[in-house]
């Protein structure tokens, strides 16, 4: 675990991606390119393979057609965002596949940039498999863990892990010995920029909110499992009993059938 969460120490990704754009303080195309080479080839010596994200594929479009983007161009299954790029959602919920091997979905109205990370810059999105994710200034670093991530307009996020265990530290101190661990069953609620470690709740998932999860759009009417979803099925087991609903199952209905829904 030491090196698991290097990878986030040589850059704030979406701002470099700007400064190499132009938008920053101008400079000629070949201190752009030394910069860049500069840079990326620290980053590529620093970032265990496993966690190397530079490639998502948008393997499943469910909902409206036109209604999934890379870079603002309208995008179809098996269109892929390079390094540097984002894929955003907005009528639509979009399933990827990332070069590493894990896999992740988005909900409506959710984006993400591909920048060694999953970073998720609005909505909701969850990650099966190696692959690190980045929400409101903070490094999530797992290996195979499957975890959700999600941030409001207002860039506050949090983190839900449903199974494994990701360790969150700051983006500033990606190595920190002190990065908390989340296990299974366990979430942060709330994630604001800036915020110390020590100043951060961890707290345990209700069966309802983990239910939720599980039986909301992150898993309904997707046409292949999510990779390791049997995974969540025995989790949701032994944190709660047999009674837990199955994975991908209809929202439970209250007295009038109408269906249980909650922030998923």
């Amino acid at each position: 675990m030491k090196n698991q969460l290097s990878w986030m120490s040589t850059l704030n990704f979406k701002s470099f991606v700007r400064y190499v754009a132009g938008d920053s303080t101008p400079c000629s195309p070949l201190a752009k390119v030394g910069f860049l080479g500069g840079v990326l080839g620290a980053a590529l010596i620093s970032l265990p393979a496993l966690a190397q994200v530079n490639q998502a594929t948008i393997t499943a479009i469910l909902g409206r057609d036109q209604e999934v983007f890379i870079q603002d161009q309208t995008a179809q299954e098996n269109d892929s965002a390079n390094l540097g790029e984002e894929v955003r959602t907005e009528a639509a919920r979009a399933q990827l596949s990332f070069n590493t091997g894990a896999a992740g979905r988005m909900t409506e109205n959710s984006s993400v940039l591909v920048g060694q990370c999953i970073e998720v810059e609005q909505g909701t999105v969850i990650a099966s498999g190696p692959a690190n994710g980045c929400i409101a200034g903070f490094a999530v670093g797992v290996q195979g863990t499957i975890y959700v991530m999600r941030a409001d307009a207002g860039g506050i996020g949090s983190i839900f892990v449903l199974e494994g265990q990701v360790r969150l530290a700051s983006q500033d101190n990606p190595n920190d010995p002190n990065a908390l661990v989340i296990n299974a069953g366990q979430k942060i609620p709330r994630l604001t920029r800036g915020l110390a470690l020590q100043n951060l709740v961890i707290e345990q998932l209700s069966q309802g909110e983990y239910e939720q999860i599980i039986t909301g759009p992150l898993f309904q009417g997707y046409p292949q499992p999510l990779a390791g979803q049997e995974k969540i099925q025995q989790i949701c087991d032994r944190l709660y009993g047999k009674s837990c609903v199955a994975v991908g199952s209809k929202l439970p209905q209250i007295e009038d059938g109408t269906p249980v829904r909650g922030l998923w």
